[in-house]
């Protein structure tokens, strides 16, 4: 059968990413914080452990989130 085939692919070379060269946002940093924090900790592993510090990370992600959020309708309201 004649099934119809993919191009081929463009020779013109692309730009590579340049990825991890730049600043994660607050947010994103806050996030990154608790994450990395719960992978390396033994007790946010356990799930019949609590972890306070886990709990703080997670408190400043939340706040952090929150905070970008208003900004963004502050500026919105204003617009």
């Amino acid at each position: 059968m004649d099934e119809p085939r993919d191009p081929p692919p463009d020779p013109t070379p692309r730009a590579p990413l340049a990825a991890g060269l730049g600043r994660l946002s607050p947010v994103q940093a806050a996030y990154a914080s608790y994450t990395q924090h719960a992978i390396d900790c033994d007790d946010c592993r356990n799930v019949d452990h609590t972890c306070e510090i886990a709990e703080e990370l997670w408190r400043v992600y939340r706040r952090v989130g929150d905070a970008a959020g208003q900004a963004v309708a502050d500026v919105a309201r204003r617009a």
